[in-house]
């Protein structure tokens, strides 16, 4: 059905009619707070691009969680300064990293927050891109190895929900049975980024949020 005919302006025209007829609503429930985690301790480091927002060392993450969780906010997603970069990433699937660290200490001061772990290299390596370099070229399939480990320490850690915001291909399937094979069936994936398809805007990607069971 198309205009004349069909005129959604008419289930547009008050706020009463507006709050009827609305898909989309938005609460605190569908919230999730995104924290930096840094090494050390006391540490909070204030980022000039994003006033308000700071990176927190592990024991600043859990009072802020603690804030989160009072707020009624339901989810925090960590993402790791390490404390070294090198070109593999390699402090991004170390159990004893900065995320997994502050993994275990917000599960065990506030158990019922949900946590959520960025997996993704970028942070993690000293020439900046989300996987390895083969020259100047992503090595796509060595890539997805090292993210399979990286979301695998976090779940040893107690993270609720893994979470990649790389664009390799293939990486939800092999963290799914990455996951699987170490018995963390139960934790599901969210992955919120994926390549442009043809006609679907400018650059490589577009950030987008999927929830695989």
């Amino acid at each position: 059905m198309e205009f004349p005919t069909y005129r959604s302006r008419r289930l547009r025209r008050n706020e009463t009619l507006r709050r009827m007829v609305r898909e989309t609503r938005l609460s605190v429930d569908q919230l999730i707070l995104p924290l930096f985690v840094v090494p050390g301790s006391g540490v909070v480091n204030p980022i000039d691009s994003m006033p308000g927002v700071a990176q927190l060392s592990v024991d600043k993450t859990v009072e802020e969680c603690r804030a989160v969780r009072d707020l009624g906010i339901p989810a925090v997603i960590l993402f790791g300064i390490p404390e070294k970069k090198d070109t593999t990433g390699s402090h991004a699937y170390r159990d004893d990293g900065v995320v997994p660290r502050a993994v275990a200490a917000i599960k065990k001061a506030v158990p019922d927050l949900m946590v959520i772990t960025d997996v993704c290299l970028c942070e993690y390596t000293d020439h900046g891109h989300c996987g390895v370099l083969v020259g100047e070229e992503v090595d796509n399939d060595a890539t997805i190895d090292l993210l399979a480990k990286e979301a695998l320490t976090h779940a040893r850690a107690g993270a609720d929900m893994v979470a990649p915001s790389d664009m390799m291909d293939g990486r939800v399937n092999a963290i799914r049975d990455a996951l699987d094979e170490e018995g963390f069936e139960q934790v599901p994936i969210m992955a919120y980024a994926v390549p442009v398809r043809p006609g679907q805007g400018f650059g490589s990607a577009r950030r987008q949020s999927f929830a695989y069971p």
